[in-house]
């Protein structure tokens, strides 16, 4: 005949953290990248060349956000057309003048370009 044993319910193993396998952190890094930005005549407004590197980095933006420099609450910001262009060198992102006096910034500034 089978003995009838009560089996203590609702204590746990406590396992150390360096015992447990690790977990794969899921992080989402959303595409970013820092580069000077220059004002070029023949470019409408709106528009940012960039070059093919950096457009294969964002992985192939219809759309991209500029972010210029000026402290957390005075960041501008605003959103071009993305148009890969050869002729424009690794690390530059070519807008119209234009834009770049709404941005606030000079030529050669370093901002932040991410695909939106």
């Amino acid at each position: 005949m089978p003995e009838d044993k009560e089996v203590e319910r609702g204590r746990k193993l406590l396992i150390p953290p360096f015992l447990t396998p690790q977990q794969e952190k899921k992080e989402q890094k959303k595409a970013e990248r820092r580069v000077k930005i220059r004002g070029e005549d023949g470019i409408d407004e709106g528009v940012a060349k960039i070059p093919p590197d950096l457009y294969e980095a964002l992985d192939k933006p219809s759309e991209v956000e500029v972010v210029a420099p000026g402290g957390s609450s005075h960041e501008r910001k605003k959103i071009f057309k993305a148009v890969m262009s050869d002729k424009i060198p690794s690390g530059e992102v070519h807008v119209s003048p234009e834009d770049l006096r709404a941005l606030g910034v000079a030529e050669n500034t370093v901002v932040t370009i991410r695909k939106k």
